[in-house]
């Protein structure tokens, strides 16, 4: 290179200089509070640092030169970290195979080792998708640091497997100089669903910007199912405030929420699987969205950003746990923050029905392999325990047959057969007399509705039923397909399932036992027919539902048209009906020597009414004779 040559390359070289010193646009100032500040604003990544088109003629040393004064600018101290080599370090625990990178120093993919997707695939927590992230951000200096942007050092290199009771720690470290550094510290179990997670800032906590850092998480969950509806009906972000467990809505639509104050824990809960992070210490806000992507292999979108104070860090740590293992609620209920809550096991007397089906669930567990089973066992359990009060309707219920077939009784239905109050009234008045119960078959099925309710929300999201075959069901979490349709059929599908077929067949056969076992009246026939269109519904709304919750209706279909059976051989109509006589003998008695029968509730009620509508009709016959009279008057005139 000649003099001239040196001469102007020195030039040139501090023109670049002065005007990047002097008059380039200086980086925007932090506010004082990041979460007023969009979060994909401040993050600036080591692949977009802006490159000189003008000075592409230059020696390489020269645009090194340019570009570290353009990371300086951008990252002050942190400059030094944000060029590297990304680098994988793998993990294996009995439970995890998790993947970590050098560039983030984050978790970059879980898998379970013990699950499968509905397609035989390793069943992903979190994949190693470019739109998923999880960094440190906080105000450092005049910068914003986002720690997705730097390369740390692991204490480990890969692979490593931990079995058993033993554990492993794996340090990720980003040093700014000797003394300065911020460090990941993950501890894994062998036997264990959770991984230990530490966060430590070493000789920079006084000079944060903001005395907080923002946790950034945000996770597209993969589609693991075989009905992608029936997972996204159950995926949801939930979290823990001030001990309260709550969830957000469960839409296609983009969902908000700004919490704020004692955050203990944020999952992404999708049908089988959660990944949550819990806090030692709550967080002090948080703002977490949830969206539903157009995507068919994403299930949802999930996104939370955390605020970690950092005066509250002891020992300059933060300590959390991942959990990221299967909605089983005895799993989740170990860890003792209230995690099982999450699971969506229905309201008030209904969750605690189903926490007992748990129960009886895992005890079957152990002694039978067959979840088919299991669950038909379940269905039998529960007519069992609700039998007593089963055969005291059965009994009420013949009760009501044998005093309907009465001459009596059809005398009554003859002499008001145009005005059904005063029939109800007095057949009411019969009932009573003779200690017959108009709602005494009612008990059982109102016991029985717990149980229903219950299971039908804990098949579609039972773990433990998850994949398990039983006859012609690869599946009973899901429904079970023997004939895939070419098309789709508005609200029933492109399948015919087969257990739900048989369900809606059972419920048809034991209306018609119902119906034959209980004598109605004329003006009740042309209403028994309307009882055939609740299979129908059924047949629709559950043809995409779990087959297990089919098989168990249909079991118990089966049994309580065992029993309806069974019954006409225990009972003797005219025994019963001789009671019923005695009864009214009693009654009778009782009435002549001045006592008269109570009245219940519906009996007192009907009264009123009828009272009220003879009321109105002799208003309403008075208002017509008054008419009359004037128009006559009117005639005369």
């Amino acid at each position: 290179m000649d003099r001239n040559a040196t001469t102007g390359f020195v030039l040139i070289t501090l023109l670049l200089i002065t005007y990047f010193y002097f008059f380039a646009p200086k980086p925007p100032t932090p506010t004082e509070n990041l979460s007023q500040t969009e979060i994909t604003d401040s993050q600036v990544s080591p692949r977009e640092v802006p490159t000189i088109s003008e000075a592409d003629t230059l020696p390489q040393t020269v645009k090194d030169s340019l570009e570290q004064v353009a990371l300086n600018q951008t990252f002050g101290e942190f400059a030094n970290l944000v060029q590297g080599e990304a680098k994988e370090v793998r993990i294996q625990t009995d439970e995890l195979d998790v993947v970590l990178n050098t560039l983030g120093g984050a978790i970059q993919e879980v898998y379970l080792n013990n699950y499968l997707t509905f397609d035989s695939l390793p069943l992903p927590m979190i994949e190693n998708n470019p739109e998923n992230e999880f960094g440190l951000l906080f105000g450092y200096g005049g910068t914003k640091i986002n720690t997705t942007d730097l390369y740390f050092q692991p204490s480990l290199s890969g692979p490593i497997n931990v079995s058993g009771e033993d554990t492993q720690e794996l340090r990720m470290k980003a040093e700014v100089s000797p003394g300065k550094y911020i460090e990941q510290i993950y501890t894994f179990k062998g036997k264990s669903f959770d991984i230990g997670y530490r966060v430590k800032v070493e000789g920079m906590q006084n000079l944060f910007k903001n005395k907080f850092y923002e946790i950034l998480w945000t996770s597209y969950l993969p589609k693991t199912e075989l009905s992608l509806e029936n997972m996204r009906q159950k995926t949801t972000l939930a979290y823990n405030r001030g001990g309260d467990v709550e969830k957000m809505g469960v839409s296609e639509e983009y969902e908000k929420e700004d919490l704020k104050l004692d955050i203990r824990w944020v999952s992404f809960k999708s049908q089988f699987f959660s990944s949550a992070l819990i806090a030692e210490e709550p967080f002090q806000t948080a703002s977490l969205a949830m969206d539903t992507p157009l995507s068919e292999e994403i299930s949802r979108m999930m996104k939370a950003d955390l605020y970690v104070d950092v005066s509250s860090m002891q020992n300059s740590e933060q300590e959390y746990t991942f959990f990221m293992g299967p909605n089983e609620y005895d799993l989740l209920n170990s860890y003792e923050v209230g995690l099982q809550k999450q699971m969506d096991l229905g309201w008030s007397i209904i969750r605690y029905v189903n926490i007992a089906t748990i129960r009886i669930f895992k005890f079957l567990e152990k002694y039978i392999s067959n979840y088919g089973l299991i669950v038909i066992l379940l269905a039998v359990i529960v007519k069992i325990v609700v039998f007593p009060f089963t055969f005291k309707s059965f009994i009420s219920m013949a009760k009501m047959r044998v005093i309907n077939q009465t001459p009596e009784i059809k005398s009554l239905d003859d002499k008001y057969k145009d005005d059904m109050q005063k029939l109800q009234m007095e057949k009411m008045k019969v009932y009573r007399e003779t200690g017959v119960s108009m709602f005494g078959g009612c008990l059982p099925m109102l016991l029985s509705y717990p149980f229903l309710i219950a299971l039908f929300f804990f098949f579609p999201q039972s773990v433990e039923l998850r994949q398990k075959s039983f006859l012609w069901a690869n599946d009973l979490s899901t429904y079970d397909s023997v004939l895939d349709l070419p098309f789709n059929i508005p609200f029933y599908g492109d399948h015919v399932s087969l257990f739900t077929i048989l369900m809606a067949v059972s419920i048809m056969v034991f209306t018609y036992f119902q119906q034959k076992s209980q004598p109605t009246s004329p003006q009740q026939e042309q209403l028994k027919y309307i009882q055939y269109f609740m299979p129908v519904i059924f047949l629709v709304f559950l043809n995409n539902y779990a087959s297990g919750l089919s098989l168990y209706y249909f079991t118990s279909n089966l049994l309580s048209i065992s029993q309806t059976t069974a019954s006409r051989y225990f009972i003797n109509d005219e025994k019963l009906l001789a009671q019923l006589r005695e009864n009214q003998k009693k009654s009778k008695k009782k009435n002549k020597k001045g006592g008269k029968a109570p009245k219940g509730r519906i009996a007192k009620w009907m009264e009123e009414q009828q009272k009220k509508q003879q009321e109105v009709l002799k208003q309403r016959q008075n208002a017509q004779g008054k008419g009359k009279g004037n128009r006559q008057t009117r005639r005369k005139n």
